[in-house]
């Protein structure tokens, strides 16, 4: 078991988060075609504001606290809060761009004793990098930092998400991580902007080319596929609510980065108190994937990856299936099987019903045929109780990360509907 995997177990043992992600910074530096973030809107948290939230965070336990911004760096007293929280014990990440750090703050940072620093590095061409950030010589300027943190023993992660102003990214930013001695990390999906805007699809990467450039494997059904299903079931997609909370730069908390409804006020409330108070704690701690209607009776599920925000923005339900996570899956699969046939959706299907989302029924190899999605009547309760997960078509999806005043997300029960397909 490595230091991850013993965190994790610790976690769910005591019933207490792994991890909190503090986002330290309403502005940033660069200006990223795929960023997810609408900056100078939040305003930011006094120093002693910081140090209190941080106190209520490692009352609750938390193992692990991850800083970012925006760009943190654009704090004088990054410094400063990196060691409060240092000094309450935290395992502390910094997440960045690096673009700020020169020798004297690398040295700085060595002294601290982070974890770890996770910088992000789009491309190992300096060109296509500095074409996503949108900043002249940020290539320069990034890795000339990355290597004064290295050259001080500091560990660094590079993380790349896919984009289509970066031709090579991740290939090329994996062979400069080894270069350079860093961990690397990459990722396939942009998620929308914080305000419903879809601009960062702009430079989504397609699963074909994702496919292409060995960012996505291909996937055929296990010899033992019945066990495979029922394994992944038991698992949790992501760690919404658990280990993905994040405290906003005015102490607004929500349950990850993405996830658009606020659970509580941190600088009203301590973390431990809050939690006990959100009623989506019970949703969070129990959303496996035998919760995701449709992807559960999909036989493509051994082969996809979701993420529950997107399926919100691009699909309307938070617990349901969408079509980019579908593509990839069926891409996976198409690619492994050597081709792929997609035949209409079976006749208990609602008419009208998109064939390009699941779920899927594999009928032969390499032919799959959509299938009713069966929503039974806890997951109607469970979005009649938590009605954001599934809004109503008409009023379209509303984001709660303005600074506004907090909204309850609890429903009240109605008649609940008997099951139904689509």
């Amino acid at each position: 078991m490595n230091g991850a995997q013993l965190l994790r177990s610790l976690s769910l043992r005591e019933g207490r988060p792994m991890g909190v992600h503090l986002q330290v910074a309403d502005r940033c530096n660069h200006s990223c075609h795929h960023c997810y973030q609408v900056q100078g809107e939040k305003g930011e948290l006094s120093f002693d504001q910081l140090c209190r939230i941080i106190d209520g965070i490692a009352d609750a336990g938390v193992f692990t606290l991850n800083v970012s911004g925006g760009e943190a760096t654009l704090r004088p007293d990054l410094l400063d809060i990196l060691r409060y929280a240092r000094g309450r014990g935290f395992a502390v990440r910094l997440f960045t761009n690096a673009f700020l750090i020169d020798e004297a703050y690398a040295d700085a940072l060595a002294a601290v004793g982070l974890l770890e620093v996770h910088v992000s590095l789009y491309s190992g061409v300096a060109e296509e990098h500095d074409a996503v950030t949108r900043v002249p010589h940020s290539f320069e300027r990034t890795v000339g930092a990355i290597t004064a943190l290295r050259r001080r023993g500091v560990r660094v992660v590079l993380k790349t998400p896919a984009t289509t102003l970066s031709v090579r990214g991740a290939l090329g930013v994996e062979a400069l991580a080894r270069e350079l001695g860093c961990e690397h990390q990459a990722s396939t999906d942009l998620t929308m902007r914080e305000d419903g805007a879809d601009a960062p699809w702009a430079v989504r990467v397609t699963p074909e080319e994702l496919l292409r450039q060995g960012m996505l494997s291909p996937w055929a059904p296990s010899a033992d596929e019945a066990r495979a299903r029922a394994e992944k079931l038991e698992k949790y997609p992501c760690g919404v609510g658990r280990s993905g909370l994040v405290v906003l730069p005015d102490g607004r908390l929500q349950a990850c980065t993405d996830t658009p409804n606020i659970l509580a006020d941190l600088t009203q409330a301590g973390l431990a108190d809050a939690l006990q108070q959100a009623p989506e704690r019970e949703l969070f701690e129990g959303l496996t994937w035998s919760r995701v209607h449709g992807c559960r009776d999909c036989d493509l599920l051994p082969a996809c990856h979701r993420c529950h925000a997107t399926a919100l923005r691009e699909g309307g339900d938070y617990l349901g299936p969408y079509a980019s996570a579908c593509a990839r899956a069926r891409v996976r699969y198409g690619a492994a099987a050597g081709s792929l046939e997609v035949l209409p959706p079976s006749a208990d299907c609602a008419p009208g019903r998109d064939p390009a989302v699941g779920p899927y029924a594999i009928v032969a190899t390499g032919v799959i045929r959509p299938v009713h999605d069966v929503r039974t009547p806890a997951d109607e309760a469970l979005a009649q109780r938590f009605a954001w997960v599934r809004p109503p078509v008409e009023s379209g999806l509303v984001t709660l990360r303005r600074k506004a005043p907090l909204q309850s997300s609890v429903a009240q029960p109605s008649s609940v509907p008997q099951v139904e397909r689509v």
